[in-house]
């Protein structure tokens, strides 16, 4: 199963429509969309305005896929239950976020096992073209409960300065 996840504060209706019609296409049924408060109604997969989080934590635990916005709260839940994601950066320029943020974030995840970034919708469908047709390495880095030792030094200097 996939599940597609656009976040919880803004709507993402370019990553739940590029996915829906991507599995119209493929003739693909088992999606699920937590969508929001987008405008978009999918036509090809399951969907819900909104999960509680236990389900959300399900829906993780239980799918093959995740597809998700560059939010931080949806790459680590993908990490901490060591699920494949394929993630679409938010842009300013198309009204999906008050900054480019997500898209600057992009260098940081981009090659770690497991986590593939789309640079726009063309991308998204390729990449899920290959996961389904097994072309895609699905092993992912956990992510550590701790923060790293690079991320406590770099808040030590920071803290120093100040």
């Amino acid at each position: 199963m996939i599940f597609v996840t656009i976040g919880s504060m803004f709507p993402f209706d370019r990553l739940v429509r590029t996915v829906d019609r991507w599995a119209g296409h493929n003739n693909y049924k088992d999606i699920s969309m937590q969508i929001g408060a987008g405008a978009y109604l999918p036509q090809n997969s399951k969907w819900i305005r909104s999960l509680p989080p236990d389900d959300f934590s399900n829906a993780i635990r239980n799918c093959d896929l995740m597809v998700a916005h560059l939010g931080m709260g949806s790459i680590i839940s993908a990490m901490q239950a060591k699920k494949p994601v394929i993630l679409l950066p938010r842009r300013m320029s198309l009204g999906e976020a008050t900054s480019d943020h997500q898209v600057h974030g992009t260098e940081w995840l981009r090659g770690r096992p497991g986590v593939w970034v789309a640079n726009d919708e063309r991308e998204i469908e390729e990449l899920l073209t290959s996961f389904i047709d097994g072309k895609m390495n699905h092993a992912i880095d956990a992510a550590s409960p701790y923060a790293s030792i690079e991320l406590i030094d770099k808040v030590r200097s920071f803290v120093r300065a100040v």
